[in-house]
């Protein structure tokens, strides 16, 4: 516009001008000569504003737009609804509470194991007969009269339950060993149809030496569980195949063929050491 002043006497070169400032853009059409200067720059103006007012909403548009894109990536971050440190950190909390819980069990359970006291004389015991199978002799309770023995009543196909018990029963053998109480412990079958001599005698490798198993007929079997109150279930056969549920206790038995004590599936075989040890200095003083 500074420069229409200086042309208005030559149309000729404002027009050149015109159309060389837009670019091509058709300001104003005539054919003759431009005599009305201020209606060219009034159109002039109009036109050039307009141009700079759609410049100036585009660059609006370009930056509300953007801001919006932002505006949603935030709003989608704040709005997910786990993170991979929530969940790290969530894992951690539940591994230490779940330890936590255990280690208070295990304790309260071990001080209610060391305070269960018993009184009285339990109804259990008896007379019976079976076979050795380390021998393939007949024994009974009399066979026994000069030592103290842990019986425990289970069967060689039990899948984990006895194999675990033994183990703690060989632990406690082992400890009476090294304090110098004879001690022996006896495997009772509750299921003589499968537990033979020789199924035993294999069955026996993997235990105390100190322990030996006792088979006999199902009748002999019966009346030895009997005697103990040892509950025996067959399950149904699948394939020839079956378990049987029975109780999971350590029966302590005195020389005298007197019941001592016994010892439940949650007791450790530190505390049956500790409880032993207890029964055989009371037992000696009398």
């Amino acid at each position: 516009l500074k420069h229409l002043i200086n042309f208005r006497s030559h149309p000729h070169m404002l027009s050149l001008l015109l159309r060389h400032t837009l670019k091509g853009h058709t300001i104003i059409h005539h054919s003759g000569p431009c005599r009305d200067m201020n209606k060219v720059v009034a159109t002039l103006r109009c036109k050039m504003n307009n141009r700079v007012n759609n410049n100036t909403i585009s660059s609006m548009m370009r930056r509300r737009t953007y801001a919006s894109a932002n505006k949603k990536q935030e709003m989608t971050a704040l709005s997910t609804p786990v993170s991979w440190k929530m969940l790290g950190l969530t894992t951690v909390l539940s591994f230490f509470a779940v330890s936590y819980y255990k280690i208070q069990h295990t304790e309260k359970l071990e001080a209610t194991n060391a305070k269960v006291t018993t009184t009285g004389t339990a109804m259990l015991g008896g007379p019976w007969t079976l076979i050795d199978t380390g021998t393939g002799d007949f024994v009974s309770d009399k066979s026994y009269s000069s030592t103290y023995t842990i019986l425990y009543f289970g069967f060689a196909h039990c899948p984990d339950i006895c194999p675990s018990e033994l183990r703690k029963l060989s632990k406690v053998l082992e400890s009476l060993e090294g304090k110098k109480i004879d001690c022996k412990g006896l495997f009772i079958t509750v299921d003589g149809a499968r537990d033979s001599v020789t199924n035993l005698l294999t069955y026996s490798l993997d235990f105390h030496p100190s322990i030996s198993y006792l088979t006999g007929t199902p009748k002999m079997v019966k009346d030895m569980a009997k005697l103990y109150r040892v509950y025996v279930s067959k399950a149904d056969e699948v394939d020839g195949d079956y378990l049987v549920d029975h109780s999971i206790v350590l029966y302590f038995v005195k020389k005298d063929g007197s019941f001592g004590e016994f010892f439940t599936q949650s007791m450790k075989a530190g505390d049956i050491v500790k409880k032993i040890e207890a029964i055989v200095k009371e037992d000696e003083k009398s």
